[in-house]
């Protein structure tokens, strides 16, 4: 029964954008140099990613330091409408969406760096058309495709999603509130340990139930806290001694008076271009808090106070008692994140798991007819790995995704390569090598790499290439001012290398 449930919202999916009942409207927010890409790109794949009546309005964030999720929705927002009357579409029980794509890409660093600054145009393991030729689907259109699902029950509402994460959802992804915020979580029955919960649940926002209060928001909950939240009784044990908790997927919809509401209040900071405000932790946190207990996580009495003030006066003007609601998409959703290197990596290699994930995976991209279980040849060795308009013409390899690549000779178990062409893969001493991920490296010789390796090229033009290399224990946030010992460059340097030539080197982006 769960597969049968996994397959029908892929086809589901697949159906709203062939039968034009996906967003009328999208917005995406780009970073700056990026705005005619995706313009292009987006209005071609039209029919594979989008509705065709779908229109499409590419911002580029051109905020000093950035806006933050609540701030760049706001902006979005004010700079669409002076392009499209989006107020009087909504009115009219329009659909939209927003879809935050901007930022640097420190957590993806290096491969941003060999898409020219372009964060979501990560590749994926997909065949997509694009006008008369074929290309590899990007993170930006995964997230924007898998999505549409949402658009037929939320007329007259905007739904604000990142744009690069995909989730498949187990229930039905229908609106199931009439508050005027709605945001999406998956339940889940928990009785965990300190160390389920460090691992699973400690990075994540979290929407508590409670019976009092409404749905309570709170970010990043360490172990202390959530006994703490026990103890106070914000949390409430069934009879099996398990917490009935939501992980806030970062994503929502919201009313149209509701977010004019909050564009009055914040007005001044989206004219100035100031300030950096995120929606979690300024936004419903503060909504769903006392304000000793904001200020206890950290934040501003007066700030809070300003919070306090937008809600008394919605509720005035309105006649609501309260403003947030939960969206359970199931607890047997699948999510993935392919904004951070390493979970980028961990979430392909779903796609050879013999698990319902697993084929969830393979069916959302389309690749279970290019699933190799198992092939022996001449010199050749192929175990449960996927090979997408690839060659490889010796060696071994194992539970490897080898997208767009030729190569010759490789020895390798678990890893992803993608554009990528070179005569060897293998250890510094010719033996196999593990978990490693080659993205657009394109070498006449062997590529000798170290466990856990993460190799690129950056081609900023003909004739030009940089290698770049890191590990998938790194964290590139971290390493951003930092020049790595087998790199010339920091990420840093590259990021403003690319941004001055990022417009001149569209012809080469496909």
């Amino acid at each position: 029964m769960i597969t049968v449930m996994k397959y029908s919202i892929i086809k589901k999916i697949k159906t709203v954008v062939q039968k034009n009942q996906g967003f009328d409207v999208i917005i995406v927010v780009a970073s700056i140099g990026n705005k005619e890409y995706w313009e292009r790109r987006l209005e071609a794949s039209k029919n594979e990613i989008l509705s065709p009546k779908t229109q499409i309005i590419i911002i580029e964030e051109d905020w000093p330091g950035g806006a933050g999720q609540l701030l760049g929705t706001l902006y979005a927002w004010k700079s669409a409408n002076e392009i499209l009357n989006l107020k009087e579409l909504l009115e009219k029980e329009g659909k939209v969406a927003i879809y935050h794509a901007a930022g640097y890409g420190k957590r993806m660093a290096p491969l941003c760096g060999t898409e020219v600054n372009n964060k979501p145009g990560v590749k994926l393991p997909k065949i997509i058309k694009i006008g008369d030729r074929e290309t590899l689907l990007r993170v930006l259109e995964a997230a924007i495709f898998s999505t549409q699902i949402f658009a037929k029950s939320r007329k007259g509402r905007i739904c604000v999603f990142w744009g690069d994460q995909v989730f498949l959802p187990f229930r039905t992804p229908k609106l199931e509130t009439k508050l005027p915020v709605e945001i999406f979580g998956i339940e889940k029955g928990l009785s965990l340990s300190k160390k389920d919960w460090q691992r699973d649940w400690q990075q994540y926002g979290v929407l508590i139930p409670t019976k009092k209060r409404g749905i309570l928001m709170r970010e990043k909950i360490s172990w202390q806290k959530f006994q703490r939240f026990l103890e106070k009784g914000y949390l409430q044990k069934d009879q099996e001694e398990k917490v009935t908790l939501f992980k806030s997927l970062g994503c929502f919809s919201i009313s149209l008076p509701f977010l004019e509401t909050l564009f009055e209040e914040f007005f001044k900071e989206i004219e100035l271009r100031r300030r950096n405000l995120s929606t979690d932790f300024h936004l419903w946190v503060p909504l769903t808090s006392r304000k000793r207990e904001y200020q206890t996580e950290g934040g501003s009495g007066i700030y809070w106070e300003r919070i306090k003030k937008i809600r008394r006066n919605f509720f005035q003007k309105t006649g609501k008692k309260r403003i947030i609601g939960e969206k359970n998409l199931g607890e047997k959703t699948f999510w993935w994140d392919y904004g951070n290197l390493k979970i980028y990596f961990i979430n392909l290699l779903k796609l050879i798991k013999k698990t319902d994930e697993g084929e969830a995976a393979r069916e959302f991209f389309e690749a279970e007819k290019y699933l190799i279980k198992r092939r022996f040849a001449k010199g050749l060795k192929i175990k449960n790995s996927i090979l997408i308009n690839s060659e490889i013409g010796g060696g071994k390899i194992e539970n490897v995704i080898l997208v767009d690549s030729k190569i010759l000779w490789a020895k390798i178990k678990n890893g992803v390569i993608i554009s990528t062409q070179a005569k060897g893969v293998f250890t510094q001493r010719g033996k196999l090598v593990r978990n490693i991920l080659l993205y657009n490296v394109k070498e006449e010789t062997n590529v000798k790499t170290l466990p856990a390796e993460v190799v690129t090229d950056i081609i900023p033009g003909e004739g030009t290439k940089i290698r770049m290399r890191t590990s998938l224990l790194r964290d590139g946030r971290r390493d951003w001012q930092v020049r790595l010992p087998k790199n010339i460059f920091a990420y840093s340097e590259i990021e403003r290398l690319l941004a001055r030539i990022a417009n001149a080197t569209i012809r080469f982006r496909t």
